[in-house]
């Protein structure tokens, strides 16, 4: 699944619009975060965490790669995993969130040089969706 995620960030890089047709329907992390709920639980993810200035950034500019969202289950429900990364650094500063329905509660991992830091105390559930998720 990472492979055809770096796939679709691959193709929405190039802009090539007839293959970007092909990319999954999701939203994009910055329209998720113009929900009050997703919000919300963005900031209850990083409450008491220090993370990179470009991820406490996101938040106000909403600037980052224009990748769609995708479905991923844990729990029984469906969840929605999305992702940005730092500008022109992206290939060792990746952010992937993992929203509840519904935008309740928000998890993140920070891949930065190989090295994960988790957002918002993940159990083994779903750090296993959102890793699942990106392979």
């Amino acid at each position: 699944m990472l492979a055809t995620f770096l796939r679709v960030l691959l193709l929405a890089a190039s802009c090539v619009p007839a293959v970007a047709a092909d990319a999954p329907k999701g939203p994009y992390l910055a329209d998720l975060m113009k929900q009050p709920a997703n919000r919300a639980a963005w900031y209850g993810m990083l409450a008491g965490e220090t993370p990179p200035s470009w991820v406490e950034d996101y938040a106000k500019t909403l600037d980052g790669p224009p990748t769609p969202s995708i479905a991923v289950e844990a729990n029984g429900q469906t969840h929605t995993l999305a992702f940005t990364c730092k500008a022109n650094e992206c290939s060792d500063n990746q952010l992937f969130v993992l929203f509840s329905p519904g935008g309740a509660k928000a998890w993140g991992l920070l891949i930065t040089g190989g090295a994960h830091k988790w957002f918002g105390a993940p159990d083994k559930t779903i750090q296993a969706a959102i890793l699942d998720g990106i392979d």
